[in-house]
């Protein structure tokens, strides 16, 4: 196996053997150079000099501008210190020995020294031309104006080097002023020749490389398109957003620029200037897209305060909107066909008093031909004979009777006998009590039938109430028998009772009160309540000649004269003189009394008659015999109510007085209509056998009647003009219509129950057969309005659905009214056409008052493909309507959707928010085109779309800023700067230091001076790398971020590498990358 050489510090050459470890030979080699050290002669010892390697290395450190001296004290301070441990000796003496070796091997070796202070001076100042480019000639100005920049700094650096080193000599500080001064103006000179011979090596200038890469491939219209998109961005109202160059190139490339997402990327995070201006950049975004997004909101209309509520406006609008579609206006059309909305009561004002008036019309042709026809029966001959017997009178003999004084006769001056109490003939109340003809007439009435109608109590009348009898009164049996017993007139049964027959008793009294003799309802204890005035006059009375007569008595008494012997007659005569006050002594009443009195009496005759009893025969209109025989059958085993109504009948076939029948066509024609009147009162009642029994009377009756030819004619006129009458009989749907109080004239049924009373097919088809032309439209319309309304919401929403059933369930009734059958019909058929417009987005809106759900219409998450028509027709109809809703509709949507977006996440702003809310509203091709329509419909739509468009189109480009990727390649050289914990120049003088002391230990001064070579090697390496690191991502950062800097890449990227062009591009991009035109930024913006 090959052995493996190394050549050590004094070019003797080792081999080792192949696999040997490298701490293996590190620690062989340290073993033998250490062993060789102690052998060797200690030169500063020895009063020796060092050899050039010593003498670089000393340059190294002295050359250092102005510290230079202070360093290379301090350095032979620690190399003295050593020494000084290691060989026992006082540090005064080492201190001496190491510095006279220092001079020495400078004196000895003045190449190598004055190299190694060239070298200590460059590395000394890289740090100051760092740090002040400018100052040094480095900056970005012409050539001039950098070398005279760099001879001034040149000629400061090299009087304050001199200073320190001569200790304030004069001449010395003018020399090397002299000598900094011309190399400082050579530099810049020098460097523009190095410049051109290293860029023509390696390419181009700081970025250029990189730059030109990530825009190659990318054309020209590509490359305009980026710096449209910048131009754009900043531009938009609200302070306008900062756009960078990968964001812009991938925007308008769709993607392609990944190169330059990746350097933005690692620029971005790769610290330094470059990463801090590209942090700040990203930093300001949230804000500037905050303000220009709220600049975008405010152009389509003002925030609403009171968003809750603009639900109610838009369902308003679009109802509007879709009554103003052509299905909404076919609709409106069909509905007004329909015909005005008619109310119960607006159709009952107008059907009630049309059918009245038809009523009244048929009632007055039959009355007018009835009048004709029964004036003529009424005249009809009296052909109609029935035998009888009559009773007549003649004279008879006198009788002559002789007066007897069984009873005395007195003289014309006699006293009077005493006059008999006479009662009021008029009936008032009592104070204390209601007679019993007052109270029937004041509740009512006695009906006017059978016997009542017989005692004429219908010419009874109690003033100021009314008859005591009357046709419309009430029953006895069915009410006044237990009303009567109940207020105390009657006394009830034995067993408390109420069914015993008080007809008789109740007669009797009224008769009674007619006559002037009131009965009034008794008490608890079986006395009147209250007494008529006359029965106070009667007290009275019976007082007065209680008196007297006591007064005569007791007067004849003491005279010893009997009272008993006393003639009643001169008795009388007596009390009539006390009691009127002609005489106050009873016993000269007594003496003017007798003497008054006359003789013997004068005969009294008096004619008489003889009734005798003669055949006849009596002639008529009618013979009601056969009625009566039929009463007279039912009678013999009616009961009850019944037995008294055909007693009634029976009396009503008599004339007045009950003596004979009434013959005549007048008395029988209203004796059938009494008999008519009880056979429907008994109807109402539902008393069959009552029925039954009076319609045989009555057939009987009527047959008599039409036995009269004239009867017969007039009574088929009646029932022929009657026939029309009969949809309106009572307990009809038309009779209730019409039905009429016939002493008020106020119709019985309110009119908003007519149309109520007229539901059915049946009841439609009698009233359509018999209505006038408006009975009948205003019945047509309310039923129209009614099916309507059954299929309408509150709001007046039809439901064709429901709309169909009922003309389904009304088939029978509107097959009477074809006409309003079809405009309903059509009504179903343009509800039905509205059905899509109610799935539109306008139906939805329409539907409820949430803005929410208007939202979720207008701009679905994942619209339907070509529903952009839909949208903007919903859209321009809510304009037409509310322009203020529609804007707040279109507003809340892309605020709402913006405030999503851009919330903030654990404190932090969302950097994404933007690009996130433009995917949100436009995020594919048909949410594009929605957003479009909604916009375009807008009051000045055009000009809001065009903001919005390139409010979007700059958030998108936002959306392509690089993700920060993995941080482990940033966090190892984090790492590494954090375990030194040096500045790049404190770094550089540790590696001086650490070589030296390695090579001093290894092979003394030489050893050093070699090993102080390699660090500074090392050290300058590592920051000459991390230098032009940190620049080129300073300045790509500031290209990336600049707006001035894309014109300039363009011809860049067009112009040849290394041509003119490219070298003048260049320089114009140093320009802007060393600070020439750093970005502008909105700082208001990022403020707020």
């Amino acid at each position: 196996m090959p052995d493996i050489e190394i050549e050590g510090p004094d070019g003797d050459v080792f081999a080792f053997p192949e696999g040997t470890g490298d701490g293996v030979m590190r620690t062989a080699l340290l073993k033998h150079y250490q062993g060789a050290a102690k052998a060797k002669t200690d030169l500063p010892t020895a009063g020796l000099a060092g050899d050039g390697a010593a003498a670089i290395g000393r340059g190294l450190v002295n050359g250092v501008p102005v510290v230079g001296p202070y360093l290379l004290g301090g350095l032979n301070r620690g190399v003295a210190a050593v020494r000084t441990l290691q060989n026992g000796t006082t540090f005064p003496e080492e201190l001496k020995r190491v510095e006279g070796f220092g001079e020495r091997t400078a004196a000895e070796n003045p190449i190598a020294s004055t190299a190694g202070e060239i070298g200590g001076g460059v590395v000394g100042t890289l740090p100051l031309v760092a740090a002040a480019p400018a100052a040094f000639g480095a900056g970005t100005g012409g050539l001039g104006i950098r070398t005279l920049a760099s001879a001034g700094s040149g000629l400061s650096i090299g009087a304050a080097d001199s200073a320190v080193r001569s200790s304030g000599d004069i001449g010395e500080i003018k020399y090397g002023a002299l000598v900094g001064g011309g190399l400082g103006a050579a530099g810049p000179v020098a460097g523009k020749l190095v410049g051109k011979a290293v860029s023509a090596v390696r390419g181009g200038g700081p970025g250029e490389n990189v730059l030109r890469e990530a825009v190659e491939g990318l054309s020209e219209a590509e490359l305009a398109s980026a710096q449209h998109i910048i131009e754009q961005g900043r531009q938009l109202p609200g302070g306008g957003v900062g756009v960078t160059l990968d964001e812009a190139l991938n925007r308008a490339t769709d993607g392609r620029a990944v190169r330059a997402s990746q350097l933005a990327r690692v620029v971005a995070n790769s610290g330094g200037e470059g990463g801090r201006l590209m942090n700040e950049f990203y930093a300001a975004r949230p804000a500037s897209i905050d303000n220009v997004a709220r600049s975008a909101f405010d152009a389509i209309g003002p925030q609403n305060p009171a968003p809750s509520g603009l639900g109610l406006d838009l369902q308003s609008a679009a109802r509007a909107g879709v009554a103003q579609t052509p299905e909404g206006m076919a609709l409106a059309q069909a509905r007004a066909a329909v015909g005005p909305r008619v109310t119960d009561d607006g159709a009952g004002r107008v059907i009630q008093p049309e059918m009245r008036g038809v009523v009244d019309a048929r009632e007055a042709a039959r009355k007018a031909q009835a009048d004709i026809d029964y004036a003529a029966a009424r005249n009809a001959p009296e052909n109609v004979g029935i035998e009888r017997t009559v009773a007549v009178e003649r004279p008879g003999e006198p009788i002559v009777t002789q007066p007897a004084f069984s009873r005395p006769q007195f003289e014309p001056g006699a006293p009077r006998p005493a006059e008999a109490f006479e009662r009021p003939s008029v009936i008032g109340d009592d104070p204390n009590g209601v007679s019993l003809a007052r109270f029937i007439a004041q509740n009512g009435g006695l009906r006017l039938d059978g016997d009542a109608a017989a005692t004429d109590l219908h010419r009874f009348m109690v003033p100021g109430i009314g008859k005591v009898a009357r046709p419309d009164g009430k029953g006895l049996d069915n009410f006044w028998r237990e009303r009567l017993i109940e207020e105390g007139y009657f006394r009830p049964d034995a067993d408390g009772g109420m069914a015993r027959d008080i007809s008789s008793e109740l007669l009797r009294k009224l008769q009674n009160e007619q006559r002037g003799v009131p009965s009034y309802p008794l008490d608890s204890a079986g006395r009147p309540k209250g007494r008529a005035p006359g029965g106070q006059a009667a007290d009275e009375y019976a007082n007065a000649r209680s008196l007297a007569e006591s007064r005569f008595d007791e007067d004849l008494a003491r005279v010893e004269v009997d009272p008993k012997g006393i003639h009643p007659d001169i008795r009388e005569r007596v009390v009539g003189a006390l009691m009127r006050g002609e005489e106050t002594d009873p016993l000269a009443a007594y003496e003017r009394t007798v003497g008054a009195m006359k003789g013997p009496l004068d005969p009294y005759v008096k004619s008489t008659t003889v009734t005798e009893t003669i055949p006849d025969v009596r002639f008529g209109q009618v013979n009601p015999q056969p009625a009566l025989d039929a009463i007279a059958e039912q009678s013999r085993f009616a009961k009850g109510d019944v037995r008294g109504a055909l007693s009634g009948a029976r009396k009503d076939l008599y004339e007045p007085g009950g003596a004979q029948l009434d013959m005549s066509v007048e008395g029988n024609l209203k004796a059938r209509e009494r008999l008519d009147h009880r056979i429907q009162a008994a109807l109402r009642d539902g008393d069959a056998t009552q029925v039954r029994d009076l319609q045989i009377s009555r057939s009987a009756l009527d047959a008599q009647l039409k036995a009269v030819p004239e009867v017969a004619t007039a009574d088929a006129n009646f029932a022929a003009n009657s026939r029309p009458l009969e949809p309106f009989a009572p307990n009809t749907p038309l009779g209730r219509v019409v039905q009429q109080d016939p002493l008020t004239g106020r119709m019985a049924t309110p009119t908003e129950q007519v149309p109520t009373h007229i539901q059915g097919a049946s009841a439609a088809r009698e009233f359509l057969a018999n209505s006038t032309p408006a009975a009948r439209q205003a019945y047509e319309g309310r039923v129209a309005t009614k099916i309507l309304d059954s299929a309408s919401d509150a709001r007046g929403n039809i439901d064709p659905d429901k709309l169909s059933v009922l003309l389904r369930d009304q088939a029978d009734v509107l097959e009477q009214m074809p006409d309003v059958f079809h405009r309903v019909e059509a009504v179903v058929r343009a509800r039905d056409g509205l059905a899509r417009v109610e799935a539109s987005p306008l139906g939805r809106i329409a539907d409820r008052p949430d803005v929410d759900a208007a939202i979720r219409s207008v701009f679905a998450s994942n619209p339907k493909p070509g529903s952009h028509g839909e949208v903007a027709q919903a859209m321009t109809a809510l304009v037409k309507n509310r322009p203020t809703a529609a804007r707040d509709l279109a507003r809340i949507y892309l605020e709402s959707t913006f405030n999503e977006a851009t919330q903030q996440s654990k404190g932090l702003a969302a950097q994404y928010g933007g690009a996130g809310f433009a995917s949100g509203v436009r995020g594919n091709v048909q949410q594009r085109q929605n957003l479009e329509a909604v916009i375009r419909a807008l009051p000045e739509g055009e000009t809001i779309l065009k903001g919005m468009d390139n409010l979007l189109s700059t958030l998108e480009a936002t959306g392509y800023r690089p993700n920060k990727g993995s941080d482990t390649a940033f966090n190892q050289a984090i790492q590494v700067q954090l375990k030194s914990g040096k500045t790049q120049l404190g770094q550089a003088v540790a590696d001086v230091a650490t070589g030296a002391a390695a090579g001093a230990g290894v092979g003394g001064w030489s050893g050093a001076a070699g090993g102080a070579v390699l660090g500074l090697k090392r050290g300058v390496g590592d920051a000459m790398l991390q230098a032009r690191m940190m620049g080129n991502g300073e300045a790509i950062a500031r290209m990336l971020t600049d707006p001035k800097a894309l014109p300039d890449l363009r011809a860049l990227a067009r112009s040849p590498v290394g041509s003119k062009n490219a070298e003048a591009f260049t320089r114009r991009l140093l320009t802007l990358s060393n600070g020439g035109a750093a970005p502008t930024r909105d700082v208001s913006a990022a403020q707020r």
